[in-house]
């Protein structure tokens, strides 16, 4: 059985590097090409993965009118600058032009394209073939790879003459890294954009990145002296200062549509042994547990003290927020006297805290008058941040649209009665959770004449998993529910008899419905969507039998 000769690819002339938008070396990047539209100095870029074919990002060609007319185009192959008196490079016109036939909108995905161009060009030290990665290809996340473009070197800025070639090292990473360093910007305008078949990367120093004229451009990675293009350039927030990590089209996912579009394109298995790394470290995110956790020991759970005894609990939304229930400050609003305990230990059943911080800020929903009014909702600020470990993190924030699935199990904090009345240790207890219009009727269903409480929109209710078990929960105690393995805030003990019964449900405080309120107060938050499916959410308006 005879093996396929190797491909000759991904081979460049051997240069040292350094980190971060300098100007590369000829031959450097033998792949890198620049599409330049009616005779213009420099659109887009690319790169070589055969004789006469170009792979570039497929918005290059909707940003302009025209678009895909071959006419308009033509690709400089070999040089390092593109202007100045430099004799080598040559130039090619394109005859075809093929975007993915997905493609809408570079955000929503499938932002990548081939170019043929009119006449092959030979290979050289000037000119030559990036490595194509095959489907099964696993590349080392968290490692180093390079990117390189003649983009604009700020906003609105462009690379001044002679247009040197420009490198800059970037660290790859997965698209659940990628998301969870979005979440953790808590920027509005864009949230968990890395979508299936993309990949990311960012600057080492996080301060970087490239700009406009750098999409189409290679993310290229380095496996046992060649070089594999991993990424093409697609979009990113800003450059010149760090928005968020760089979003490529991932070249491995469209391995099968180049083929059909592409003979000979310079695909190569990958060396052997496949790397084995992590970029999980890059990003902490919120909402998540570590493998083993102990059950109840939730590192976003915080015991509020007033003068030396526990008051209220509390959950952490960022490093330096906590998120409470308003009437634990009742008559006692000033930070003095409050100290917050954080990273709970059992130790021979004697419960311990990691660390201790007093408050610098406390503030209380300004429409609050006592609870079964709702708006029982406070924001405490700790007077120095925390460093997150597996013992201290922050949950997630939900959004104002996050849907809670009522009649699933979530969690809270309480003590279990056990016989003679006494009562457990505090632990997590599972719970039911139900919507307002169910809970508003088993309220209405049991109250006294007269003394009848509304359950509103703002709150969320839980009966015992259990309906035979009781338990007390404490004021400001989180109500945490799981969603494809992130956890999220979705209550804060507010009222009712405990944990809650079937007849009289524990009342919480739907975090989803301060979402405003929480972010005007706290930009430091930290938030994520629901990753789908979602649930469907039915909130019955009418009394489960008791």
């Amino acid at each position: 059985m005879s093996s396929a000769p190797a491909v000759t690819c991904g081979y460049q002339r051997s240069i040292a590097r350094m980190a971060g938008g300098t100007n590369a070396s000829r031959g450097q990047w033998p792949w890198q090409v620049s599409l330049q539209y009616q005779g213009k100095l420099h659109f887009c870029g690319g790169s070589l993965i055969g004789d006469r074919w170009i792979l570039t990002a497929a918005h290059c060609f909707f940003e302009v009118e025209n678009q895909l007319n071959p006419k308009d185009w033509t690709v400089v192959l070999g040089k390092t600058k593109l202007t100045g008196n430099q004799a080598r490079g040559l130039e090619r016109n394109v005859t075809q032009i093929i975007p993915h036939e997905n493609y809408t909108h570079f955000e929503k995905g499938y932002d990548i394209a081939l170019v043929r161009l009119a006449k092959p060009v030979n290979y050289s030290r000037d000119i030559s073939p990036v490595c194509l990665p095959h489907s099964d290809h696993h590349f080392a996340f968290g490692t180093q790879c390079w990117l390189s473009g003649w983009g604009d070197i700020a906003t609105n800025v462009s690379l001044p003459k002679p247009m040197a070639l420009q490198e800059m090292a970037m660290d790859l990473m997965t698209v659940d890294t990628c998301n969870c360093l979005y979440s953790n910007l808590r920027n509005r305008r864009i949230v968990n954009p890395a979508l299936p078949g993309m990949v990311c990367a960012m600057t080492p120093d996080r301060r970087r990145g490239p700009c406009k004229g750098d999409s189409g451009g290679p993310l290229v990675c380095l496996e046992k002296g060649q070089w594999f293009q991993v990424g093409i350039m697609s979009f990113s927030l800003g450059c010149g200062q760090f928005y968020g990590p760089v979003l490529l089209t991932e070249t491995k996912a469209y391995a099968s549509w180049i083929q059909r579009n592409v003979q000979g394109a310079t695909f190569a298995h990958q060396p052997k042994p496949h790397p084995n790394t992590t970029d999980k470290y890059m990003c902490t995110g919120c909402g998540v547990l570590k493998q083993g956790w102990a059950e109840g020991l939730w590192p976003w759970y915080v015991s509020l003290q007033y003068e030396g005894k526990h008051a209220c609990g509390g959950t952490l939304i960022s490093e330096d927020r906590i998120l409470t229930a308003a009437q634990c400050f009742i008559g006692r609003q000033e930070t003095e006297g409050w100290e917050v305990l954080l990273g709970e230990q059992q130790e021979g059943g004697q419960q311990t805290w990691l660390e201790k911080r007093p408050l610098e800020d406390i503030e209380l929903h300004g429409a609050y008058v006592n609870a079964t009014e709702g708006y029982d909702i406070a924001m405490a600020k700790l007077a120095r941040p925390v460093v997150f470990s597996n013992s201290i993190r922050t949950i997630c924030a939900p959004y104002g649209n996050h849907w809670f699935p009522f009649g699933s199990t979530c969690w809270t904090r309480g003590r279990r009665t056990e016989q003679f009345g006494q009562l457990s240790n505090p632990k997590s207890m599972e719970v039911k959770l139900l919507g307002p219009k169910n809970c508003n009727c088993i309220y209405n269903k049991t109250s006294d004449p007269g003394h009848e409480v509304s359950i509103t929109s703002e709150m969320l209710c839980a009966t015992p998993h259990n309906r035979n078990m009781h338990c007390e929960a404490g004021i400001g105690e989180p109500l945490v529910c799981n969603h494809n393995g992130v956890w999220f805030l979705a209550g804060i003990a507010s009222f009712g008899q405990g944990c809650g019964t079937v007849i009289r449900p524990g009342v919480y405080t739907a975090v989803s419905a301060y979402q405003e309120w929480i972010m005007q107060l706290a930009w430091s938050a930290y938030y994520d969507v629901q990753k789908p499916p979602l649930p469907m959410v039915q909130d019955e308006d009418s009394c489960l039998n008791v």
